[in-house]
């Protein structure tokens, strides 16, 4: 693995464990100020940490769990990077049976001045 996977696949980690300890103050941590993250099926995109925060919360009350990103690959140029991979999630049904389900992922990340990487777009299918 390059340098710019290793460290995406890092910020995978903390992504997944925040979603999964339902702490969307520290998904949000992880977007720029400016992000934009695109919702499927053709959701309507939320702007800005605040939002993404709220958008996630949303997600997480609606009784999402069990999230994973997989990283396919991840590329470097400059100040961006990007991420295409996979993503899987589950719901429990009102009767208990937990449904799976996921698609593909894509994200743009721009390098901080810190030196850390914050996705600037997120999108899925």
């Amino acid at each position: 693995m390059t340098t710019i996977q290793h460290e995406i696949q890092a910020i995978n980690t903390k992504f997944d464990q925040a979603f999964n300890a339902k702490q969307a103050d520290s998904i949000a941590a992880l977007y720029a100020e400016n992000a934009v993250v695109m919702p499927a099926p053709a959701g309507t995109p939320v702007s800005g940490t605040q939002a993404v925060k709220e958008f996630f919360a949303g997600l997480i009350n609606a009784g999402v769990i069990e999230h994973q990103l997989t990283l396919i690959d991840a590329v470097e140029d400059g100040n961006l990077a990007y991420q295409r991979g996979t993503w899987a999630a589950a719901m429990a049904g009102e009767d208990g049976t937990k449904q799976t389900f996921g698609g593909n992922v894509h994200l743009v990340y721009r390098k901080q001045a810190d030196g850390q990487w914050k996705a600037v777009t997120h999108i899925w299918n």
